[in-house]
């Protein structure tokens, strides 16, 4: 081989590598951009969830409240009643 055919192989392999550089760095873009979209996509969905969550606790510590508060109610009502009706008649 001649020093010219070695410096046009040569050249041919630097313009390859360059070429195969250019399109690794396009796969890169493309997966940022990708990895980027998939990410706000993610706090999307953990924000939604995280509202959801946070609904439910509420709801649950109202029924909560309204499973105690209902009976105990009830419970003063009807005492209060008896003592009434006790206190009228004796």
């Amino acid at each position: 081989m001649t020093q010219e055919e070695q410096a046009l192989a040569d050249d041919k392999m630097r313009a390859e590598i360059a070429k195969l550089l250019a399109e690794s760095r396009q796969i890169d873009d493309k997966m940022r951009a990708e990895i980027a979209k998939l990410l706000a996509e993610s706090r999307q969905i953990d924000d939604k969830m995280r509202a959801e969550i946070a609904k439910l606790l509420a709801e649950t510590r109202q029924i909560g409240v309204s499973t105690f508060l209902a009976p105990a109610l009830a419970a003063a009502a009807l005492m209060g009643a008896t003592a009434a009706i006790v206190k009228l008649f004796f």
